[in-house]
């Protein structure tokens, strides 16, 4: 989607930052304007952006696994959950969508700005510059992407559980740790809109009356997708109400424990307020658009929530531990056709199909060109795919409006190219329109593509 657009438009758009600025994210527009306006050329560039994106997941794991030990958890069992976030929805996402390969090293570093907090909070020696460290990093991922930003938060919660104590004296140093990285952060946003004389985006504004309503749909609508695991889309129902029996049982274990542990109803509570707090940069946004690109903070913590109860069971019985055993091994089976079937082979069937079309267009060609785009949810109506998730499993590119005709045209680029041939040998300035099914259009003297009947064709094969 983004990506097929953003290789044509980063290098040949004089404002192609201002869409960035409108949402907050200054540092991503940079960022992007360098990957597809000077690093990817072609869009089979985009496979490196992808190798980039997995291995920042792996690195992410790799430092999760490190934290656990040092938490004392065992070996296995530490190795077993790093490996899990890597099945997490979310990270499907990152591997296969290029236009998200920067979250995963976001991801890395906030999780690092946590680690640096903590350092702050415990250590006499030097705790001044550990917190600056850690507040200089979240502010500049707040300019690049919010949603990735309360990673930071994963440490606290991970050594929490471990420790069976989340101090008051911490909790309230977190809450003025956010509240100062955040006001810094939308002070930076209206300098940026300021000096770029760009308007907001509709996202961006807040509504802090509301936010109460919000947490609460939160534990409705949004717990969803990170409760059910790699299963959110085959057998949702299913992994929905394995996801809730385990995350119940985390809850009622350290409840059933009470006695063992300090200020045990205002320790449960921060393990079960501290859910919406991973997903605060969505709760302030006025956008109430669910998806799994932006819920990894929260993922990842109600992942450990099930995962410290079914390890707690399997402590109990050689069967209990097999049956875990058992489920983990089908949320990594089920996270790979999550990846291949829902997401992977989809783009792949999409761009032949659609590069195909694009190439029958004669060179030289002087004509119009009108493109008749699928509309949203194109497979699931024409029953292709029986589930879909957001924008990211079970859809194709080309039902956004703006992605046809930057995508016309650099098919169009790369073709004159490879044949050898002048960039104008084939307009791609030609007049380029794009209609939905049913819409009306002037048709004469053009080239219609119709590409609902493309891809209806390419995915009944």
């Amino acid at each position: 989607m983004d990506a097929n657009e953003y290789i044509w438009t980063a290098s040949r758009n004089s404002n192609f930052l201002d869409e960035f600025v409108a949402g907050g994210r200054l540092l991503l527009g940079i960022i992007c304007k360098f990957i597809y306006g000077s690093l990817c050329t072609t869009i089979a560039d985009l496979k490196w952006i992808r190798l980039i994106s997995l291995v920042g997941c792996v690195l992410f794991s790799i430092q999760v696994f490190s934290f656990l030990l040092k938490l004392k958890m065992k070996t296995y069992e530490s190795a077993i959950f790093s490996f899990l976030i890597l099945t997490i929805p979310s990270f499907s996402v990152y591997y296969g969508w290029s236009a998200t390969s920067e979250i995963p090293f976001l991801l890395n570093i906030n999780f690092l700005a946590g680690l640096l907090l903590i350092k702050s909070f415990e250590k006499k020696k030097n705790r001044y510059l550990y917190y600056l460290a850690s507040l200089l990093l979240v502010i500049i991922s707040l300019c690049i992407y919010q949603a990735a930003v309360m990673v930071f938060l994963i440490p606290f919660i991970f050594s929490s559980v471990m420790t069976k104590n989340f101090p008051i004296k911490k909790v309230i140093s977190l809450l003025i740790f956010i509240s100062i990285s955040f006001s810094i952060y939308f002070i930076i946003f209206k300098l940026s809109l300021y000096w770029y004389n760009v308007e907001p985006s509709k996202r961006t504004s807040l509504n802090l009356i509301e936010l109460p309503l919000k947490v609460i749909i939160f534990y409705l609508r949004e717990m969803r997708i990170p409760l059910s695991g790699s299963g959110f889309l085959i057998g949702p129902i299913l992994f929905l109400i394995i996801g809730v029996f385990c995350f119940s049982g985390f809850i009622y274990s350290f409840f059933q424990n009470r006695n063992k542990i300090p200020q045990p109803f205002f320790f449960i509570s921060c393990l079960i307020l501290v859910l919406p707090l991973t997903y605060l940069p969505n709760l302030l946004s006025a956008q109430k658009f669910v998806c799994s690109r932006t819920i990894a903070p929260t993922a990842i913590a109600t992942l450990f929530y099930q995962f410290f109860f079914l390890r707690q069971l399997s402590l109990k019985s050689k069967v209990l531990k097999k049956m875990s055993l058992g489920l983990v091994l089908t949320l990594i089976i089920l996270s790979s056709i999550n990846l291949n079937y829902y997401k992977a082979k989809i783009h792949n069937k999409e761009y032949k199909a659609i590069k195909t079309a694009f190439n029958k267009v004669p060179i030289g060609n002087t004509k119009k060109i009108i493109l008749i785009k699928p509309k949203h949810l194109f497979l699931k109506e024409n029953k292709f795919y029986k589930r879909e998730s957001a924008d990211e499993f079970a859809e194709i590119s080309s039902t956004r409006d703006w992605v046809p005709i930057p995508l016309f045209n650099q098919i169009s680029k790369e073709r004159i190219d490879s044949l050898g041939l002048e960039k104008n040998d084939f307009p791609t300035n030609n007049n380029i329109e794009v209609y939905e099914l049913g819409e009306e259009y002037n048709g004469d003297n053009s080239i219609i593509i119709n590409l609902i009947d493309v891809l209806k064709n390419e995915f009944s094969k």
